[in-house]
Parts: C-alpha cells; structure tokens; sequence
C-alpha cells in the first residue's frame, strides 16, 4: 500500500511538471502575431463603428501631428454614412478610398473635413454641431497618391469665420499664395469656421483650385486685380467676439469680376524620377526643399510628380536641383546649358536618369509647353 502511494505521488509530481513545462509562454514576435489577428485588419476595432486600423493598398495619407485622435469625413459636411475612417493622434494613417467613390479609376477630388473623436462622440446624433477643426482638398485616382496634414497650428479653442463668394474651391494659405494650407472652402462657402491654437493674429491668401477631369490637372488661380491678403484675428471659439472674413478681400467683388482676373501665381513642372533604387529630393539651389502638389517631399523611384514652384508671368530664372544620397549628389537642370527661367501658367516637363555618383553618370530632359494653361471656357460656364 505504501509502494501504491509512492508511485501515485510520483505521477502527480511529474504530471505537474510536464503541465507546467508542456506548453511554453508564446515569445515576444508570436505574442504581436497574435495580437494583430485578433485586430481583425480593416474592421473597426473600438467598437465605434470607425476604421482606425492602416489600409496600406490606399493612396490617401492623413499625417495627424495633432494630440487628438481625428474623425475623417468625406464631403463639405460631415455625416455618420460619409466616414472614411480615423487616424490616431501623432501617427499616420493611409486610407484606401477606391471603394468611396464611383470614379476612382477615373480619378478626381474629394473635400476632406475632421472632427476630433471627442467631439465625434459628443455629437454624433447631430454633428452639424461638431467643431470641424480640419478641411482640405485631396485628388485620388488609380496609383496617384496624395499626403495631407492636420496641422496643431490650425486647430484649437480660437476660431474666425470665412466666406468663398467665388465659384472655385479654394484654399486658403500662410503669408503667400504658396504658402502652407490652413483650410479648404468649397465654392460659395459661407461662414465656415477655421480653428487656430492662439489669438495671434496672420495674413491668409486665398488660392483658389481648379480640377480639370478632362486631364486630371490640378490649377491653382489667384485673383491680381484684388487686394490679395487678409490679415485675421482668431478668437475664443465660445465667445460673441468671433470675426468674420470674405474672400477674395475686395469687399465690391462679384465672380464676374472675379474671374476676369484670374491668373495662375505658379509655374507647373512635372519630374519624373527614372533613378533605380533611390528617391531624390526637388530643391531650389539645392537647399530650398520643395513638396510636390500631392504633399510628397520627396519623389521616389519610377515616380512622377508635379510641383508649384512662384515666378512671374513673364519668367525668372529657377535653380533647380534634384539631390540623391542625402544631398551628396546633386543635379542642376539647365535649359540649354542654362538655369532655365519658368513661367507663371506654363508647363514644364522634367525626366531624370541614370546611375553613379557623380553628376556625369545622370542625364535629363526639359521641355517647355508652347502656352500657359487656359481655364477660359471652362471658367465662363461657372
């Protein structure tokens, strides 16, 4: 009975052991896998009916440098059946939008509104009472990509109001006519709110944006004949001291008188990057780093890209330079051995190849449009 015992104590102690030691804690690499199947990619995983996870096939990228998780909406105004999704606070997020639209494989733009989370929730049943702290303008189409920030300096408990009069989109920008993007109206937008982090007033200049489908061009318009900027003062979002703006600045204006005036404040030159296995950067002088009209700082490898770059209508000479290998290799653009003089309006097509590390393994071409663009019918019907 005693020798029973012994052997049943045995088996006890050694099944324990193999209980404990027969199935190993799962390692830091399987643990992350299975944490990321239980995400369920692409599906809401909050249980608020919005997708927060990355569509990496998309050719949407919303950088969030902002401290608050944003709402994405696609439209003038945000409804709970336009959501596109929502990207976390300080992080990026590419959003796949082929299946939001009916012409993506045509291609287009959309008008892109964010609400903070918070304000989401708080509102959900009526969001025309949400604070809609970021809008701009984004093209789409089959592989053309485009990247959009939500600025902290244009969000925030200060706001001003502004109106379109004129029948364009239009963007509104920092200091210049290139300058950065504060915020998107839609054509004849009226008293929209425009958020900012202080009360320190700034001069915004309004640019507006023409998206031909035809040829799937993006024109930025300014108007000469008008005062161009306006000087706002942001103020306490809650208060009765909110001002408000027109825009263009000509309090007499009509879009009649408007659109006699347009003119494009930029030149347009599309590079294409035909280096194998680097990206490079589009510079003026080789310093003056430049973002592409999609919002790419640099331009990769087989891609193309357009730029703004200001001039004049009559011409000014442009140093451009594209650089490969952290700024090491640089490559001036002539015209003609020349620094090439670009012109307000005009088209400008640019194509890079070749290999090594010196200027003289890499050449390029440069062509000129023979006329600026003309927007003039399509204008008249607006």
């Amino acid at each position: 009975m005693r020798k029973m015992l012994k052997f049943s104590v045995l088996l006890l102690v050694l099944g324990l052991v193999f209980g404990l030691t027969g199935c190993p804690e799962p390692d830091d690499d399987e643990k992350n896998n299975n944490n990321n199947n239980n995400n369920n990619n692409n599906q809401p995983t909050e249980g608020d009916g919005i997708n927060w996870n990355n569509e990496p096939n998309g050719t949407l990228t919303v950088i969030n440098n902002t401290s608050k998780d944003m709402v994405l909406f696609q439209g003038q105004t945000p409804t709970n059946s336009n959501i596109l999704g929502g990207v976390k606070a300080l992080s990026t997020k590419t959003v796949d939008i082929s299946d939001d639209v009916d012409d993506f494989y045509v291609g287009g733009y959309l008008i892109l509104r964010g609400i903070s989370k918070d304000e989401y929730n708080a509102n959900k049943t009526n969001l025309s009472r949400a604070k809609i702290e970021y809008s701009a303008m984004a093209t789409y189409g089959q592989g053309r990509k485009f990247r959009t920030e939500i600025s902290p300096n244009y969000t925030g408990d200060y706001a001003y109001r502004v109106t379109n009069i004129g029948r364009i989109g239009m963007e509104l920008r920092k200091d210049s006519p290139d300058g950065e993007k504060i915020g998107y109206l839609s054509s004849l937008a009226a008293n929209m709110l425009l958020y900012a982090d202080s009360t320190d007033g700034f001069s915004v200049f309004p640019v507006f944006v023409y998206f031909t489908r035809s040829t799937g061009q993006v024109t930025t318009l300014k108007p000469t004949s008008q005062f161009e900027s306006v000087s706002v003062s942001p103020r306490s979002a809650t208060g009765n001291a909110i001002q408000s703006y027109t825009f263009p600045a000509d309090q007499g204006a009509t879009w009649d008188s408007i659109k006699a005036t347009l003119s494009s404040p930029v030149a347009y030159v599309t590079i294409t990057n035909n280096v194998a296995n680097q990206s490079g950067r589009v510079t003026i002088s080789g310093t003056n780093r430049l973002k592409s009209q999609n919002g790419y700082d640099s331009i990769g490898s087989g891609e193309t890209l357009t730029y703004e770059i200001a001039s004049t209508p009559d011409g000014s000479p442009q140093a451009l330079v594209l650089t490969y290998y952290n700024q090491a290799l640089q490559i001036p653009i002539l015209n003609n051995s020349e620094t090439p003089t670009l012109k307000n309006g005009y088209d400008y097509t640019i194509s890079v190849s070749g290999s090594g590390q010196t200027a003289a393994g890499y050449s390029f071409t440069f062509r000129e449009s023979a006329n600026p663009r003309d927007l003039s019918n399509d204008l008249a019907s607006l």
